[in-house]
């Protein structure tokens, strides 16, 4: 998934005021996580040193799609 496709993603979905990442990472608001991670690979790319924003936007981007798959459910 390219950063245009994250950002076409999260643009017009509502997300969680706060979510754990992981254990012990709690992001305490999930919008402004998504916006400045947005902004860092937008400006410096996928490259080695900022992987570690595209892979937080993909776990806060499977969490967004179970939530929505449960809420189907």
């Amino acid at each position: 998934m390219t950063v245009a496709e994250l950002e076409d993603y999260f643009s017009g979905i509502e997300l969680p005021k706060t979510l754990e990442l992981y254990p012990g990472t709690k992001l305490n608001d999930v919008a402004h996580c998504v916006d400045t991670h947005l902004n860092v690979l937008k400006i410096y790319g996928n490259v080695r040193p900022y992987e570690c924003f595209y892979d937080r936007l993909l776990k806060i981007k499977e969490f967004v799609d179970q939530a929505q798959e449960n809420e189907a459910d």
